[in-house]
């Protein structure tokens, strides 16, 4: 029979939550499939001692979450075939819905289905010639032929899922950094966000970001090493610069809160209209 896997990312300190999230329901996958970022410390030896009959495979980090989850996929004893549940280690499902899932791979199997969805967000797939991760940071799965969405069905019951970033966050501010490191992945899609349906904006957020990016990298600093562009946005602002943070409000946000040290009228919102440019 296909082996049934759980698959996910992680760094360093962050034994407690992965404990968490896993323990419960271990005993329903055939094993971990799990990419760990260096240095290793105690959450590495925690999931090495949880694995079964999976792999941790160990590597640098790269700002590309993509590359880092297709770890699993290509360097693991993972075949086509198998099944996969790929998760975030700020989430937690249900034993009541785990141990199910091996009978929920039959029925999915014998449906031709290969791609099960969340919310809309990727978590069960089979692997095919064609699977692996893309898009960073927010990755899809490409290589589905069939899919369907898991809240549709009958069987399914929010209790399965949590989602317990606000609760591990507790910062209300926490979107701040959060916004402006996806800001400067490579290749980020984050930009995208709240303007899935505005094109013209979308065109717009990401010219200003090559103009960014070219103005950092022309004063000789490294626009994709955060400490980089914040020695530009500190000591070395033009006005070209300072019309680029103007324009969106992830580079405002972060301005205000880590140059001026401001705290107030800082909203988590991806609605523009809810800031003011600070330079004129």
């Amino acid at each position: 029979m296909n082996k049934l896997w759980l698959i996910g990312i992680t760094t360093g300190g962050h034994k407690q939550d992965l404990q968490e999230l896993i323990d419960p329901i271990k005993d329903d996958f055939d094993g971990l499939i799990w990419t760990f970022h260096y240095p290793k410390d105690d959450g590495a030896d925690y999931l090495e001692s949880v694995k079964g009959q999976g792999e941790i495979i160990y590597t640098k980090w790269c700002n590309r979450l993509d590359f880092s989850r297709n770890h699993s996929l290509f360097q693991s004893h993972m075949q086509v075939g198998d099944w996969f549940l790929t998760i975030d280690t700020l989430e937690r499902l249900s034993p009541d819905f785990t141990g199910r899932l091996k009978s929920i791979c039959s029925y999915l199997d014998y449906s031709g289905v290969d791609g099960v969805y969340l919310y809309n967000k990727r978590l069960l797939f089979k692997v095919n010639e064609q699977t692996a991760f893309v898009n960073n940071p927010h990755e899809g799965v490409i290589g589905v032929t069939k899919s369907l969405e898991l809240s549709k069905q009958s069987f399914w019951e929010e209790s399965y899922q949590k989602n317990i970033r606000a609760e591990k966050r507790q910062d209300p501010l926490y979107f701040i950094n959060h916004n402006f490191k996806y800001y400067f992945f490579h290749n980020t899609n984050h930009l995208l966000l709240g303007f899935e349906n505005d094109e013209e904006m979308v065109n717009k957020r990401y010219q200003n970001r090559s103009k960014l990016i070219e103005l950092i990298r022309g004063q000789g600093l490294n626009p994709f090493c955060l400490t980089s562009v914040e020695e530009c946005f500190r000591y070395r602002l033009n006005d070209e610069i300072k019309e680029c943070i103007n324009f969106d409000k992830f580079l405002n946000d972060w301005y205000r809160y880590k140059i001026l040290d401001q705290r107030e009228g800082l909203v988590d919102s991806l609605d523009f209209s809810l800031f003011k440019p600070l330079f004129t």
